[in-house]
């Protein structure tokens, strides 16, 4: 939960986390305006209670404690007593009644879905999302309904990755068939580290809709087809729970870039495939991580060149249908993508040297992935 905490604030509160004894529970809270995360603990408390004290500071001197009971205990308002065997520390926080509450999701929308297919939507797609704050809208993962399918898609413009849950996964309402959600790929890594394969029965319970205002909903404005209609979605995995706003605006319309037909098919082992690419990367960086793909008598050749550093060339087996063909893809797009399939084969779709090339895992049709070629 630390890494919700906001390094970069001119309100020092939002560097805190939040401890709030009460009902025989511990509840921690980290929130910097744009993600918060709230957590649950079951604790044996004398008196109810709260304060704040430095993320940072906490989460340093708890991870070096011993193995044993640590008692809390909050002296005038904003000091933090610790101690843990013959470990005693006091910490210097700030009252409680300073720290903004979490958003509380009105939760027009709300689904279940299974932590294994959530931890699937995720892994599959967060990777393809740009790092360019100056593109917000690149920088977040699109969910999207369509009647009973839910999907994922995360795009750089170079590349898209599209993935869809299975049915079996998801648990839907019948209401609001269809909308939209940008969500900030920072909280799609947060809820990740929430989710526990020791607990996959827990499911993910997801709520989608504006801020509660004080005195109950607000009117709800009309809706449009723009992903901007709702501001916030919430995240419940047991005795957690993430809030996040929403990216407001309109996503690319990434269907119109999905090659409908492809004249050459590759099918090649994922693993041989995905080590070739790693070492022919070594050489590859110096030359903007450029690979050249070449098909011939069965075989996929994979070269790079660098005049400072020198040449590599590896050889796959590989069936290929359709006419030979050369064309070069960036290094680290491929690798990125075939590091979170876990088929055994994968099959690549192409037309031409200048256009996209589609890769999807040989047993799972939910899957797509686009990367943009490179000039050779």
């Amino acid at each position: 939960m630390g890494r919700v905490v906001s390094g970069r604030t001119t309100l020092p509160i939002l560097s805190n986390v939040l401890l709030e004894a009460r009902q025989g529970q511990l509840r921690v809270v980290t929130y910097d305006m744009e993600i918060g995360a709230e957590s649950m603990v079951a604790i044996e408390a004398e008196e109810e209670g709260a304060l704040t004290v430095p993320a940072r500071v906490l989460s340093d001197v708890v991870a070096s404690l011993p193995d044993a009971t640590i008692r809390l205990e909050r002296r005038d308002q904003s000091l933090l007593h610790l101690s843990c065997g013959r470990s005693e520390y006091t910490i210097n926080g700030l009252p409680a009644e300073e720290y903004p509450a979490l958003p509380e999701v009105s939760g027009e929308i709300s689904f279940e879905v299974s932590q294994a297919g959530m931890r699937e939507l995720i892994r599959s797609t967060i990777f393809a999302a740009s790092g360019d704050e100056t593109r917000a809208i690149l920088t977040g993962v699109l969910m999207r309904r369509d009647g009973d399918v839910v999907k994922m898609v995360a795009t750089d413009s170079y590349r898209l990755a599209v993935k869809t849950a299975p049915a079996e996964a998801l648990k839907l309402s019948t209401a609001e068939e269809t909308w939209r959600a940008i969500i900030p790929a920072r909280a799609l890594q947060e809820l990740s580290r929430m989710l526990d394969p020791g607990a996959e029965e827990t499911p993910v319970k997801v709520r989608v809709g504006d801020q509660r205002q004080e005195g109950g909903v607000g009117q709800a404005r009309e809706r449009q087809e723009a992903e901007a209609a709702y501001s916030q979605i919430e995240f419940e995995v047991g005795p957690y729970t993430l809030v996040s706003r929403l990216i407001a605006g309109q996503y690319p319309n990434y269907e119109r870039i999905i090659p409908t037909e492809s004249n050459r098919r590759i099918v090649v082992n994922r693993a041989d495939l995905e080590a070739a690419i790693r070492r022919a990367a070594i050489v590859a960086r110096a030359e903007a991580s450029k690979l050249v793909f070449r098909t011939q008598e069965g075989l996929l050749t994979i070269s790079a060149e660098s005049g400072d550093v020198g040449r590599a060339h590896e050889e796959l087996a590989a069936t290929l249908e359709g006419e030979d063909i050369e064309i070069a893809f960036n290094a680290e797009y491929l690798s990125d993508v075939l590091g979170v399939m876990e088929c055994e084969t994968v099959v690549w779709e192409l037309t031409g040297q200048l256009s996209q090339g589609v890769l999807k895992a040989a047993d799972d049709p939910d899957y797509l992935y686009i990367v943009m070629p490179m000039q050779l």
